[in-house]
């Protein structure tokens, strides 16, 4: 794990200024940490010491901030072993069929499937809940591919190709099938559907905001000096952001009158505090989404930080910071409790954003950047992909990583390994029961 010695450090930080039960907590995190550095081929081992941990933490014992994360990381560790695909070298949760860079991923009505975009230039369609079943293609060009977007219906795809144009999919037919494909040869900087309507939204090369519909004539809204790397509309009054590779991030209002930046009011107010050290326009923009009841804009930036600020009272809630190189996509939870972030330093990561004291779960197992993820629907489960060319699934809730090592080994720590991973003064018991 690239983060081990950092989350030890880290942890046994937080510990020191804490209330906790400390035997209990540094057990739980000793034994996580234990299963974490055995090797591979120990499968039955590591995985049951990583059981036992979840279920010390499970009682309650530990202090909540610290262990969630590595017992997470110690659970998925011990899992990848568990069902492992020796003749591909694939790891049970790890999806791969394209051929190239996976750019965007995202959901549509149906919570069991998903869809993925690639510089391959395939767009295909998978099911969630049968990784390892053949994706279905249902668009293919020689373009290279830069995102994709889901129309509010789950209707339509939106393919966004670098340096060129864009295209208008239907997601219920597959390549095979004589699909009325819509091509919008404008080349844009990026592009985004409006909720609620048959309109989408481009950003010319040369800055123009224009408004097009499918069937209806083209109308200009706005303009920007600025290169926009994403769009986002807010659902409730139709404000559109756009976040720009000069770090200026740009509003418009109905009817679409162009405004002063909502965060340059912001970033004064940081320039008040020395400890940030840095100027408005430092660091580019690359990713914005909108929390699920309207009231927060998070802003993912080259500094690997987070903004989330406030969009009734136009003010500054927090910054998060954890990445160590580039915010490359964000999104909110469908409750809004979570926020998922994904990063050039190799990993995404989960925020429980009811509480700024507990550590993110951190996804760690991919071999490039991480450019693109997601939750699905319910919000039970997040899908990432990047530079490695493959696709990762990851449960939210540790319950089910634990459930599932049980399901795979037949027998219990020994009263030897007791003694060795857990202590001879704690009584046995059963990790896997019948």
């Amino acid at each position: 794990m690239r983060f081990l010695t950092t989350t030890t450090l880290l942890s046994f930080a937080l510990l020191s200024s804490a209330q906790v039960n400390p035997t209990t907590t540094e057990l739980v995190m000793s034994m996580s940490q234990r299963s974490l550095v055995m090797p591979g081929y120990l499968t039955d081992l590591k995985a049951l010491v990583a059981r036992q941990a979840y279920e010390f933490w499970k009682e309650g014992n530990t202090e909540p901030y610290v262990s969630h994360l590595n017992v997470y990381q110690a659970l998925y560790e011990a899992n990848k072993y568990l069902g492992y695909d020796t003749v591909r070298n694939m790891a049970y949760n790890q999806v791969g069929m394209h051929s190239n860079t996976v750019t965007s991923l995202v959901f549509g009505k149906d919570p069991n499937h998903y869809y993925s975009s690639s510089t391959d230039g395939k767009i295909l369609k998978w099911d969630l809940e049968n990784p390892r079943s053949i994706p279905q293609t249902i668009y293919e060009s020689d373009k290279i591919i830069q995102s994709i977007e889901m129309s509010k219906d789950g209707k339509v795809l939106m393919a966004i190709f670098y340096q060129e144009g864009l295209a208008l999919i239907p997601t219920d037919q597959n390549i095979q099938d004589d699909i009325k494909i819509l091509e919008d040869p404008q080349p844009v900087q990026t592009a985004t559907f409006l909720p609620g309507e048959r309109k989408y939204l481009t950003v010319a090369k040369t800055g123009e905001l224009v408004l097009k519909g499918f069937d209806a004539k083209s109308e200009q809204v706005g303009k920007t000096a600025l290169k926009v790397n994403q769009l986002k509309v807010d659902e409730q009054d139709g404000t559109i952001y756009a976040g720009t590779e000069q770090g200026v991030l740009e509003a418009w209002e109905k009817p679409y009158e162009v405004k002063e930046s909502p965060i340059e009011d912001i970033m004064k107010n940081w320039r008040q505090q020395s400890y940030f050290g840095y100027e408005m326009g430092t660091f580019a923009i690359n990713c914005l989404d909108i929390s699920p009841d309207g009231k927060t804009l998070a802003i993912g930036r080259d500094r690997g930080d987070v903004i989330l600020w406030s969009i009734p009272k136009r003010a500054l809630i927090r910054i998060i910071s954890g990445h160590q190189s580039t915010v490359t996509d964000i999104q909110f939870v469908p409750n809004g409790n979570l926020l998922l972030t994904t990063s050039r330093d190799g990993t995404a990561r989960i925020w429980d954003l009811t509480d700024s004291r507990k550590l993110p779960i951190i996804l760690d197992d991919h071999d490039d950047w991480v450019l693109t993820g997601s939750f699905n629907p319910t919000g039970t489960q997040v899908i990432t992909g990047g530079g490695d060319e493959y696709i990762r699934t990851w449960p939210v809730d540790p319950a089910i990583l634990a459930s599932r090592i049980c399901t795979f080994i037949n027998r219990n720590l020994t009263q030897d390994e007791w003694a060795e991973f857990v202590g001879r003064d704690i009584p046995y018991s059963v990790t896997c029961s019948d």
